[in-house]
Parts: C-alpha cells; structure tokens; sequence
C-alpha cells in the first residue's frame, strides 16, 4: 500500500512541477498571431516569440482574433529546449497563464 502512495505522490509531483518549476512571467502588449507564433512586446521594444498556448488559456483569450491586438497582458510562460530538425537544440516558449491587468 505504501509503495502505490509512494508512486502516485512521485507521479502528480512530476506533473504540477512541469508549470511551476521554470515558470516565468512578464508584462507585455500582444502584438499579433502568425504562423502559429505569438507574438507580445515589453515596454522596453523588446519582442517574445511563444509557439504553444495551453488549451485553458486558449480557450480564455482567443489569441487568433484581432481583438485582443494591442492589448496588455501579464504572460506566465515556460522555456524548454528541443532539438529541430537539423539537431541543434532550440529554445521553445509555451505560454501557461495569461491574466489581463485591471
């Protein structure tokens, strides 16, 4: 019995610490959807590529509308590193909560 609490703690304990572990956050303007990028600047100009969205937050903010173009947002996202196709390890940026300020 304690072995089956022992991997079901070490399971969901992996789980929830794949948002939570590396998560970033950041204020930025969202600026458009192209190609299956979005796209946010901060008020510095700088500019945040994200290729993924969770489906929470997807189906909160529609994204792919114009009607949230050039509006704020408060961006909480995780960086991991993928290999493309020429091998070479690339960093990904996947957006996992979006919360407008008030």
């Amino acid at each position: 019995m304690k072995s089956i609490l022992v991997v079901l703690f070490v399971a969901l304990t992996s789980l929830s610490s794949v948002y939570c572990q590396d998560a970033e956050k950041m204020n930025g303007t969202f600026v458009s959807y192209e190609d299956g990028v979005y796209v946010f600047t901060d008020k510095d100009g700088y500019n945040a590529e994200f290729t993924s969205i969770t489906d929470e937050v997807s189906q909160k903010y529609n994204l792919t509308d114009k009607t949230y173009i050039g509006k704020q947002f408060i961006i909480t996202f995780i960086v991991e590193t993928e290999m493309d196709e020429y091998d070479e390890e690339i960093q990904v940026s996947s957006i996992i909560g979006l919360t407008m300020p008030e």
